[in-house]
């Protein structure tokens, strides 16, 4: 940190948010800096939601609580400014809103979260709290029998697959209470198990709650779209279905002067600062942390509050971000409690117990934010379940390969083994690369000479991003002085790129579904090349544009 606080200045920290790692840095900067920080929220909304519970709510178990952010702030500490982020200048310490307003930092930390977005065409898309009344029309069309057959489904890319889960056994609990008939009750998922991250006991436990309430699964599965009564899956298959419940992909807002990848998330390292620019922070679902739930951004939340603490003079040895994943599964029937440390083995280091794992047993678990609402105006944490509703908790630590081999990513691009024609056919060799300190100026000058599109963006020999026109007219249009912004500041971080054995119906599908028209080519991290767009849909042969429903 450049910005030095003394005895008659502290250290001002903006906090862009109002969620949970926006209130959980608040409170963890208020306790660990004390008066040694001034703590600003700059939330889109005057509200704080308490939205785990959501997915109670239809099924009158449960009820989503709101409070006044400006009454929870000022009990933190913090004061609250009402706006979103927009862009930020990170040279000049400074951050304008949606609004055009300007404020300035001495510590940005980035906290916003994610936007949820359909990501099945033709399912009922549960967000959370607005789409209550819509799982509760459900519930009253089953029983009138008007609707038969509901697929639960989890799309690949960012998401919380726990509330699936929810969904379908409490819609079980929901539907054998009332005695209705005939109802046919299914989860369809790209993990392999039934809540994968939580290791053996616990997916095999998730796996017997469904199978006693008749819920079929159908695991390895990318659900992408319902038509005339079937939801369909890729690369193959049907699922037959008079509604699909399906979860939001989440992207990440976009915000002018941050690096960020195509899904809008941002990368930071494990104290939470952004990768190459100065004092800024980040937490939370807009990370790129690839698992988004409430606990992890805490502990997000929690790690960059202490580097930031520790920077601004407090006494402490800031400690890196080692997440740990806990879990409250409402069921509709008797609480089990689950543990796995996903560092250790599989089946020796994961538990299945009837006693509770950890106290209050919220389903959001925040070391400042838990015990700050059950304190906060008499609002009591929520507290385990009744036995009749039913829980299952579940805490698991992390680590990183874990987390990306259980998390729900996209289906697998096809390599050429069966004689199609392959990327490394028909890429150019020799694309642009870039240092991520070159200016916007150099690059455009660059792209110019060589009439390029894009530009890809290196550090020691690694791809960690990619400059392309629409990156620099957006900066451009945002009046940004092209000899002093830099490539990492308006690159898109982390890029989606491609082998050269992969094939090229498969890399112009990937291409056309997300809008692109560059995409590099890499082996082993190192850039071998750079695909057209024009190149892939030419040489390309059969149809590409099958969607995958992103």
């Amino acid at each position: 940190m450049t910005v030095a606080p003394t005895a008659m200045k502290p250290t001002r920290v903006l906090v862009a948010g109002g969620g949970v790692a926006a209130l959980e840095a608040a409170l963890a900067l208020r306790a660990l800096a004390e008066d040694r920080v001034t703590v600003e929220l700059l939330a889109p909304e005057p509200h704080f939601w308490y939205r785990p519970l959501a997915v109670a709510a239809p099924f009158e178990l449960g009820e989503v609580l709101r409070f006044e952010l400006n009454e929870l702030a000022a009990a933190a500490g913090a004061t609250v400014a009402l706006g979103s982020l927009a862009a930020v200048e990170a040279t000049s310490h400074r951050v304008r809103t949606s609004a055009g307003a300007e404020i300035p930092y001495d510590v940005l930390l980035v906290a916003c979260g994610a936007v949820p977005t359909p990501a099945i065409s033709g399912a009922l898309t549960f967000r959370g709290p607005a789409d209550v009344e819509k799982v509760g029309a459900l519930l009253e069309e089953l029983a009138a029998g008007a609707v038969r057959r509901v697929v639960f489904a989890v799309p690949w890319g960012a998401v919380w697959s726990l509330p699936v889960y929810e969904l379908a056994l409490l819609t079980a609990a929901h539907v054998e209470a009332r005695g209705t008939p005939g109802v046919e009750l299914a989860v369809v998922t790209p993990e392999e198990t039934p809540l994968q991250l939580f290791g053996q006991a616990g997916s095999e436990a998730v796996r017997e709650l469904l199978a006693e309430r008749g819920v079929t699964v159908h695991a390895g599965a990318y659900p992408t779209e319902l038509v005339d009564g079937e939801l369909r899956l890729v690369p193959e298959g049907k699922v037959d279905s008079d509604r699909v419940v399906a979860l939001p992909r989440l992207r990440g807002p976009r915000i002018d002067g941050l690096p960020q990848t195509v899904d809008g998330f941002i990368p930071v390292d494990s104290h939470g600062r952004v990768h190459g620019l100065e004092d800024v922070y980040a937490a939370g679902d807009v990370t790129s942390f690839p698992l988004k739930q409430g606990g992890i951004a805490a502990q997000q939340a929690d790690a960059a509050a202490e580097a930031v603490a520790a920077a601004a003079g407090a006494d402490l040895a800031p400690r890196p971000f080692r997440p740990v994943l806990r879990g409250l599964l409402l069921t509709g029937r008797q609480p089990r409690y689950l543990r796995r440390e996903l560092t250790g083995d599989a089946v020796r280091d994961s538990w299945a117990s009837p006693e509770p794992l950890w106290w209050p047993p919220a389903k959001i678990v925040g070391r400042y934010l838990a015990p700050f609402l059950g304190s906060f105006a008499g609002v009591e944490v929520p507290p385990e379940p009744a036995a009749a509703h039913g829980a299952v908790p579940v805490e698991v630590e992390l680590d990183a390969e874990t987390v990306e081999r259980s998390s729900s990513r996209r289906p697998e691009l096809e390599h050429d083994d069966d004689g199609r024609r392959a990327v490394g056919d028909v890429m150019s060799p020799d694309p642009i690369l870039v240092a991520p300190e070159v200016t916007l100026a150099e690059v455009a000058e660059k792209m110019r000479d060589r009439d390029a599109g894009s530009a890809l963006v290196v550090d020691d020999g690694r791809l960690i991003g990619i400059l392309t026109s629409r990156d620099l007219l957006r900066a451009f249009a945002g009046r940004v002085h092209s000899n002093e912004a830099r490539v990492r500041e308006w690159m898109t971080a982390e890029p989606v790129a491609v082998s050269s054995k992969t094939t090229l119906e498969a890399a112009a599908r990937l291409m056309t579904e997300y809008g692109f028209h560059h995409l590099p080519v890499v082996e082993a991290e190192r850039v071998v090349g750079m695909l057209g767009l024009r190149q892939a849909v030419r040489h390309a042969r059969g149809r590409f544009g099958i969607g995958l429903g992103f």
